[in-house]
């Protein structure tokens, strides 16, 4: 199992880029990557990937010549008990930390975004 100090802040957002998007090409991370302010070689995107891939947090398939990656699928990946491990630490007792501080930040979260977030609590308080 990897461990948390294992993975890296790059390798967190690409983590987290894999797990909105899905199924992603190098090239297609490399450009999610940027419009979050990394602008970064295709090279140094490809070794992330690889040490993910290596870490078993992320699954790739040939497509033609390129590796399309995506997240681990596992019931429980490594990727979502390293986020477990992060929120458990952070907000032990304040559940609702993270989700408010995406609200208060100083980097506001675009209409679409918190249209999203506002329909999958409408469709978690449906199941309840």
């Amino acid at each position: 199992m990897t461990k948390l100090l294992e993975v890296g802040p790059l390798e967190l957002e690409v983590l987290g880029l894999l797990n909105s998007a899905g199924e992603q090409s190098v090239g297609a991370i490399q450009e999610g990557l940027k419009k979050s302010g990394h602008d970064l070689a295709y090279t140094t995107v490809m070794t992330v990937l690889v040490r993910l891939h290596n870490k078993n947090l992320v699954t790739r398939q040939k497509d033609g010549r390129l590796f399309l990656y995506s997240p681990a699928k596992k019931k429980e990946s490594s990727a979502n008990k390293i986020f477990e491990k992060v929120k458990n630490s952070l907000f032990r007792t304040e559940r609702l930390a993270p989700i408010l501080s995406l609200l208060e930040g100083e980097d506001e979260l675009t209409k679409e975004e918190l249209q999203s977030l506002k329909k999958a609590v409408e469709e978690r308080l449906k199941r309840k």
